[in-house]
């Protein structure tokens, strides 16, 4: 009996964690999803600030770079067009990103990751609450495509490094201090681009393969309506209020970098 009532609670144990990873999962993607249409990035950021705590990095970063290219599908294909953007102004960023990933993938053999992840936590936790007090920076408003492109790719290696190609442009646009509907075009299509040629890479090399199947479908059903409602929230919302969201999400990421890198430090 007793052998009995301990493998049941055994069963049961197994059960409920199966259940809270399930939970962990659909309820990471339904937010991720809201914000990245809400913001145009940081879909990557809140899923796997969920995910980690449930899913093997091998398992989760191909499904964070899928659902963030379907997400994106998703709020574009419901945004009404907007003719007074064109794509000269994402093209400076978009082009030296896609030459910036594959150098960061390479670095990735040089740079110690959680190194990176440190300084790059660092960064954001100290630039995040300067940017609230609205600091006026006449040089960089009134820069051109060739720094655009320096940014550009900075990102793109930051992506290639670790997944976080939007911290940097979005911390640059915030100090154009461009308008908001700028700022959502211009890293809306670079995010979307830099995560199509990632995808790319991942179907090639056979990291997205048959095992994502089940959880890319529960992803699509999850995900969708939440990106529907925060692309239409966007227009609803004042540019202070974008800007403090935008702040808010790239300081939870310095955040959790530090904290991820220092429970990984306290388990080795």
């Amino acid at each position: 009996m007793v052998f009995l009532a301990i493998f049941l609670n055994t069963t049961n144990f197994s059960n409920i964690l199966i259940f809270m990873t399930w939970l962990l999962f659909i309820l990471g993607a339904i937010i991720a999803g809201f914000v990245q249409g809400l913001t145009g990035f940081a879909f990557a950021l809140i899923a796997m600030s969920f995910w980690v705590w449930g899913l093997s990095p091998q398992l989760a970063a191909p499904l964070v770079v899928f659902v963030s290219v379907w997400s994106h599908l998703i709020s574009l294909s419901n945004e009404p067009r907007l003719p007074h953007l064109h794509r000269t102004l994402y093209l400076p960023y978009l082009i030296a990103g896609l030459i910036g990933v594959p150098l960061g993938t390479w670095l990735l053999n040089i740079v110690e990751a959680g190194t990176f992840r440190i300084l790059l936590g660092i960064f954001l936790v100290i630039w995040c609450p300067l940017m609230l007090l609205n600091p006026q920076i006449k040089l960089i408003q009134h820069s051109g495509k060739t720094a655009d492109a320096g940014i550009g790719l900075a990102g793109g290696i930051l992506g290639g490094l670790g997944g976080f190609c939007g911290s940097v442009p979005s911390a640059w646009l915030m100090l154009k201090q461009l308008p908001k509907e700028q700022q959502r075009y211009i890293l809306r299509h670079f995010n979307f681009a830099i995560q199509v040629f990632t995808l790319a890479a991942y179907l090639l090399q056979g990291t997205l393969n048959q095992t994502h199947l089940p959880y890319i479908a529960v992803l699509i059903l999850a995900v969708s309506i939440p990106a529907i409602l925060g692309a239409r929230l966007f227009h609803q919302i004042s540019e202070l209020r974008f800007k403090q969201i935008v702040l808010g999400l790239l300081f939870s990421s310095g955040c959790f970098l530090l904290i991820k890198e220092g429970i990984d430090s306290f388990s080795r």
